[in-house]
């Protein structure tokens, strides 16, 4: 009884913290469905399914979009009217929005409930699905794939690789302290995701590397347009982002050790 209060406890809290996206005038609202988008999540959901089998594929399509949910409600709690999120087929989820966070603080809040938004998700699946083993074997197998691919989706994404989410964190931070250097660790950032991509054999992470290489040669000039932070609260980042690596890291298990 005690996990699921507590798992309750951090969904509840996950809401509140994202309280302002569901709030005011207009809310939280569905935008962006057109035919395109529509297709290429219909496309996305079917090639998770081909090269993931239906279990896993369903857990993935699922993870990426809470993911991106994440973000896109980050967003609007920063005001933010205009952000949503489209699926990519083989790429997982992108959240796009017109204009550029005011501030790295907010930059960096939008960027940490892409993943942070996933841990009472993935908590209470662990739950519910030891929960659900004895009288439906089936929906605890599920909840458990569910959890565990949660966690392994966003441990990944935290990596400090380049543009993985958590490059982008490590990046707001270092510039706080060190802003001469900040580009040079963006170069060491991409080259590490290139070599892990090499050395893995993996052409879906080489062919992410190089799509980002725009991204990156622009990362200087957008980091002197918004608004710096103390130095105070980016260390306080810098310990959300480090806790919240660890708990994906414990929740990823012998799922990550079978995939390296």
């Amino acid at each position: 009884m005690l996990p699921l209060l507590l798992s309750l406890a951090l969904c509840a809290g996950s809401v509140l913290i994202l309280r302002g996206s569901f709030t005011g005038h207009r809310g939280l609202q569905i935008i962006g469905l057109d035919p395109q988008a529509m297709g290429m999540g219909l496309l996305a959901i079917i090639a998770a399914g081909v090269f993931w089998g239906p279990l896993y594929g369903v857990a993935l399509i699922l993870a990426i979009m809470l993911h991106e949910f994440g973000h896109v409600a980050a967003y609007r709690v920063c005001g933010h009217a205009d952000a949503r999120f489209r699926l990519v087929p083989l790429m997982g989820g992108l959240a796009i929005s017109g204009s550029l966070p005011a501030s790295h603080d907010k930059d960096f809040f939008i960027s940490l409930m892409g993943p942070a938004i996933g841990l009472a998700p993935m908590t209470l699946a662990f739950v519910l699905s030891d929960a659900a083993y004895d009288q439906a074997p089936q929906l605890g197998d599920f909840l458990w794939t569910l959890g565990k691919v949660i966690a392994v989706l966003n441990f990944f994404n935290l990596l400090p690789l380049w543009p993985l989410d958590g490059s982008k964190f490590l990046m707001l931070v270092f510039h706080t302290f060190f802003p001469s250097q900040t580009q040079n660790l963006t170069y060491v950032m991409s080259g590490a995701a290139l070599a892990a991509g090499l050395y893995m054999q993996s052409i879906f992470l080489i062919v992410f590397v190089l799509f980002s290489v725009q991204g990156l040669l622009r990362s200087g000039t957008l980091l002197k347009i918004q608004r710096k932070m103390s130095k105070g609260r980016a260390a306080l980042c810098l310990a959300c982002y480090v806790a919240t690596l660890a708990a994906f890291l414990m929740g990823s298990g012998n799922l990550l050790y079978a995939i390296l």
